[in-house]
């Protein structure tokens, strides 16, 4: 058993641009990887997200229901999804049960699969097919994040395949520069920094992004995505697409899998 981990886009534009059959290189992306997610010698078992849409202060909870309901957390893009997965109780209390151990509080949520999650699973996992374990970003505790990379790692899932991480892919959202629609230099400095990171170093260091550039990037999760990826030692990720403007970035990037121990949840 694996893990998987991979930065995906989300905006919800992205339905509206498929149903119309726009051309924009980050779906063709999307069709890609879904051809290279069903051509691996493991299938795809579960997939795990620490979502943006769901941050909580002071403890991370986990969405340990059977089933799992779109929240459809958005509106004004034309396109709305019914995307309603099974979830993964023993997954999900495997995490909880691991955080606990290890100090961190945690505890059962109810969350459901915003469009961060919806999105991407409409072009990665059309038929939801797989259940999803959605957990929440803790607010303002980062170690609180590497002890969640150390639980993912010692899961002991049995059976074979690959559990999917699928974390956000949206590393900058600044509603104010999108709205002017002009170049902004703090933005696009932090924009060329992000890319070194991502293609050119060693390892994933987002503290290393200036405080000035991250509040201008204003990314719905803070970067905590790449602070969990980090903890799992990620680095060099493949670059799918990327796909840039006034005041946004997204990315599909895909990192090597992470091999998990054998035994039973």
């Amino acid at each position: 058993m694996e893990i998987l981990p991979i930065l995906a886009p989300h905006s919800p534009d992205l339905l509206e641009s498929y149903r119309r059959g726009n051309k924009r290189p980050i779906l063709e992306a999307l069709s890609r990887f879904h051809s290279h997610l069903v051509s691996r010698h493991t299938p795809i078992r579960a997939v795990i997200s620490m979502s943006a849409g769901w941050q909580v202060p002071n403890i991370i909870l986990v969405d340990n229901n059977p089933k799992l309901e779109s929240s459809q957390d958005y509106s004004g893009f034309g396109s709305e999804l019914q995307y309603d997965p099974n979830g993964d109780p023993i997954l999900a209390n495997a995490i909880i049960a691991g955080l606990k151990s290890k100090g961190v509080p945690s505890g059962a949520g109810i969350h459901g699969v915003d469009h961060i999650l919806t999105v991407p699973l409409f072009f990665l996992i059309p038929d939801a097919s797989v259940p999803v374990v959605v957990t929440s970003q803790p607010l303002n505790h980062a170690r609180y994040i590497h002890v969640l990379g150390e639980v993912l790692q010692s899961l002991t899932p049995s059976g074979h395949g690959t559990i999917l991480l699928l974390l956000s892919g949206m590393l900058a959202q600044n509603e104010r520069i999108m709205a002017r629609n002009l170049p902004d230099p703090l933005f696009e400095e932090y924009v060329e920094e992000m890319k070194r990171m991502l293609q050119e170093g060693e390892s994933l260091k987002p503290l290393n992004i200036p405080k000035p550039l991250l509040e201008r990037a204003a990314p719905p999760g803070k970067l905590r995505e790449l602070h969990l990826l980090a903890s799992l030692g990620c680095s060099k990720g493949i670059m799918w697409a990327m796909e840039t403007g006034p005041g946004t970035m997204q990315v599909l990037m895909s990192f090597a899998p992470i091999e998990l121990g054998g035994g039973n949840l």
